[in-house]
């Protein structure tokens, strides 16, 4: 495959390839295994993905229409992106104009790569902190009464049947404590990407999150994967990532 695309391309520099609002140009030494990086855009933000080093693919393409959610949502707030990654729901808020955003990640190279993708964006790094820290640790050490939006976008908890349950208490866990500390007012963006953990249990589990915090929660929204993530009707799990924009009113 690599030697048929080879002598298509080779009197050409770069081959375009794209999907919706994600773009990106692989020269030859992509194809040949020379380079293990590039440089994408996705509405209208630029990131370096290294698709060797980084998780996965480097890229979670999947959230790219709930980015482009917070970015809308964004303008003049404070942000806090937790589990951020490289930094993808945070530039996006940068996009939208918040006037401060705080990215937590307890993977250290995570958080190197995000500070090389601030400077390929035109955005007010002043604006930004990152933070290479446990998630818990970070909300058990810090007052996140100050975040207008917080997001919570864990690595998926459970990856099989038999760990459901715990998958469960950990979303709980992790909620709980967002919701019992954010101010009046404040949005959350909560995610699960466990296909073992339904629409439904997801729901469910937050709802008793927000119990356990005494707080009066409106579901504002639901989010899941883009249609480039079809779901096939005989494979409801294929359906793994869910989310649930929540605004504390009380």
């Amino acid at each position: 495959i690599v030697s048929a695309l080879s002598n298509v391309f080779e009197d050409l520099d770069t081959v375009f390839l794209s999907y919706k609002d994600f773009y990106f140009t692989p020269r030859q030494e992509y194809l040949k295994g020379e380079s293990a990086s590039v440089v994408a855009l996705e509405n209208g933000i630029s990131f370096n993905v290294n698709w060797a080093l980084g998780q996965k693919t480097g890229f979670f393409i999947d959230q790219r229409d709930n980015r482009a959610l917070i970015a809308d949502l964004s303008k003049d707030k404070s942000v806090l992106n937790t589990f951020c990654y490289t930094g993808g729901f945070s530039l996006a808020a940068l996009k939208g104009g918040a006037k401060k955003v705080v990215s937590v990640d307890v993977s250290k190279p995570a958080i190197e790569q995000l500070e090389l993708n601030l400077p390929l964006n035109d955005f007010d790094t002043s604006a930004h902190e990152s933070v290479a820290q446990d998630t818990f640790e970070y909300l058990k050490a810090h007052d996140i009464g100050e975040f207008d939006i917080v997001i919570l976008d864990p690595p998926a908890y459970a990856k099989h049947v038999k760990n459901r349950h715990k998958a469960v208490i950990g979303y709980k866990k992790l909620n709980a404590k967002a919701l019992r500390d954010v101010k009046k007012g404040a949005l959350i963006l909560t995610f699960s990407c466990s296909q073992v953990v339904g629409k439904d249990l997801f729901e469910h589990t937050i709802r008793s999150a927000a119990m356990e915090a005494n707080r009066r929660v409106q579901l504002v929204s639901y989010s899941d994967q883009p249609s480039d993530h079809p779901v096939m009707l005989d494979f409801p799990e294929g359906q793994y990532l869910k989310g649930l924009l929540l605004k504390v009113v009380d």
